[in-house]
């Protein structure tokens, strides 16, 4: 899902035949149409979307795992601009510069056009970041590895937040997905395990959520009340069957605010995740409740980061975010209670739209 800055909502949804895209416009009007050349990605496909991200040509970018990066247009034509190349192991004898991606984990859309997208480099849990460009892909951050090195020991998590490091030099370990946002010059990275900021400009890389001091955090006990620095806030990684919850991201270009799902801030809680009053609530029917009640990852919560490094609990059961227009927008999937097995024949999804408090509320 993503948001253009016209406040446009796209949503790419999968059923048995491959992928549909949905649109809406700010007033409310709901467009549908497939994308044929995403029919050999359907249900049961190894490889599936991770993250959406809105050009300002109207196009949209689609990361796909091992299949790649795509460009969608809007009325479903798709094309793919990165292609992937798996070895396994990796060979010594290729430079590990030269490989190349192994799969598309994340992508986002500079105000100017300028895409970049994340890549699992290979199996020992190294994440890049490259520019996309006309001659090809530029890689401005993290360290490839060859099969026989080391890893480094050094975490990024624990750069200094004022004077980072150079994000070219620096080995990012990552858990999962890895989606990206764009704000203002600034490349924010969900690892699994924390979420940096890129300065594209200086290309140095700064930790803004990194396990600094969890015991210093409180129990959050109101939606977008702080509770903590984010700095010493905590990424748990993803886990079986919620990692594209736990690893969205999305920022508030107005506001520079920066929201993330993840788990519980503290680690060691395990699944207990946030109470169902961070979940929204209001003059609900019958129905509208119980749809509430069955959300999937209802123990993810979304996080707030403003731009002062505070940290703040928002709501839960979100499988992915965006932002636009003083909104924060979530796509939402359910589980019936009474079901065995969860499902694209007995769930339901929606996409619900939050009004962010502004400076008045």
């Amino acid at each position: 899902m993503t948001t253009d800055e016209h406040g446009n909502v796209a949503l790419f949804t999968l059923d048995s035949q491959g992928y549909e895209l949905w649109t809406a416009d700010p007033g409310g009007a709901v467009t549908r149409v497939r994308v044929p050349a995403l029919d050999r990605f359907g249900a049961g496909a190894s490889d599936q979307a991770v993250q959406a991200a809105a050009a300002p040509d109207g196009s949209l970018y689609l990361a796909l795992d091992a299949e790649g990066l795509w460009k969608v247009t809007r009325d479903g034509r798709a094309t793919r601009v990165v292609a992937t190349g798996r070895e396994r192991p990796l060979a010594d004898r290729t430079p590990a510069d030269r490989l190349p991606p192994l799969s598309v984990n994340g992508v986002a859309v500079a105000d100017d056009g300028t895409v970049f997208f994340s890549d699992r480099q290979n199996q020992r849990n190294s994440l890049l970041v490259h520019r996309l460009g006309s001659s090809g892909a530029t890689r401005i951050a993290g360290t490839p590895l060859r099969a026989a090195q080391e890893l480094p020991k050094k975490d990024p998590n624990l750069l200094d937040p004022k004077t980072g490091a150079p994000a070219e030099d620096t080995y990012i370990p990552e858990d999962g997905n890895a989606p990206l946002a764009w704000n203002g010059g600034n490349l924010y990275v969900h690892t699994g395990r924390g979420i940096l900021r890129i300065a594209t400009a200086t290309e140095r890389i700064y930790p803004v959520v990194g396990s600094r001091d969890t015991a210093s955090l409180k129990r959050p006990d109101a939606p977008f009340k702080p509770f903590g620095k984010a700095i010493n806030g905590y990424v748990d990684a993803p886990r079986g069957g919620d990692g594209e919850h736990a690893s969205s991201i999305a920022v508030d270009r107005a506001s520079g605010d920066l929201y993330y799902g993840s788990g519980d801030p503290r680690p060691g809680n395990g699944a207990t995740g946030i109470s169902a009053k961070f979940r929204w609530s209001g003059d609900l029917t019958k129905s509208q409740r119980d749809f509430r009640g069955s959300l999937r990852n209802a123990q993810q919560t979304v996080y707030q980061v403003g731009r002062n490094g505070d940290l703040s609990a928002v709501t839960a059961g979100a499988e992915a975010l965006s932002t636009g227009n003083g909104y924060l927008y979530l796509a939402v999937d359910t589980c019936p209670s009474g079901e065995a097995k969860c499902d694209i024949a007995n769930d339901q999804s929606a996409v619900l739209r939050l009004r962010l408090p502004t400076k008045d509320d």
